[in-house]
C-alpha cells in the first residue's frame, strides 16, 4: 500500500519571493507611466493643454495666471503697463519682464500670484 507524502504539493506552483513580486509590480506601474511620458502621451507639467499645445494667457480670466508664467506674458495678455504693475506690487525696477511670477515673491514682499489675480480682476472691472 502506497501512502502519499502529505508535505509535497499536489501540483506544481511557481514560488515568487514577496520582495521580487513587489518590485515587479512597482516596475510595471512606474514603467508604464515613464513610457507614456517618453512617448509624449502623458504630461504632468501643467504648461501644456490636453492636445499638447503650450498654454498661453488669453487675458479673459485672471484665474488662468500661474506662477510659472512670466511678467511679460501677463503684460501682453492683459494689456497693462509694466510701470503700473511694478508700482502696485513694489517690484524692483531692475527686475526683467522675463522673470517668472513665482520668483517675484522673493524679490517683492508685497507680491503674490493670488494678489496679482485679484488686481487683474479689479483692473478689468468697470
Amino acid at each position: 500500500m502506497t501512502t502519499s507524502n502529505p508535505t509535497a504539493p499536489a501540483r506544481r506552483s511557481l514560488h515568487v519571493p514577496g520582495l521580487a513580486y513587489a518590485a515587479l509590480i512597482l516596475a510595471l506601474f512606474f514603467g508604464s507611466i515613464g513610457g507614456a511620458q517618453f512617448a509624449g502621451l502623458w504630461s504632468v507639467s501643467g504648461k501644456l493643454s490636453p492636445d499638447g499645445a503650450p498654454l498661453e494667457l488669453s487675458g479673459a480670466d485672471p484665474a488662468e495666471v500661474k506662477g510659472w508664467m512670466t511678467i511679460q506674458a501677463v503684460l501682453d495678455a492683459y494689456h497693462i503697463d509694466q510701470a503700473a504693475l511694478y508700482d502696485q506690487f513694489n517690484i524692483p525696477a531692475e527686475t526683467p519682464p522675463s522673470t517668472a511670477l513665482k520668483d517675484l515673491e522673493a524679490l517683492a514682499p508685497d507680491f503674490s500670484v493670488t494678489a496679482l489675480r485679484e488686481w487683474l480682476a479689479a483692473q478689468r472691472a468697470p
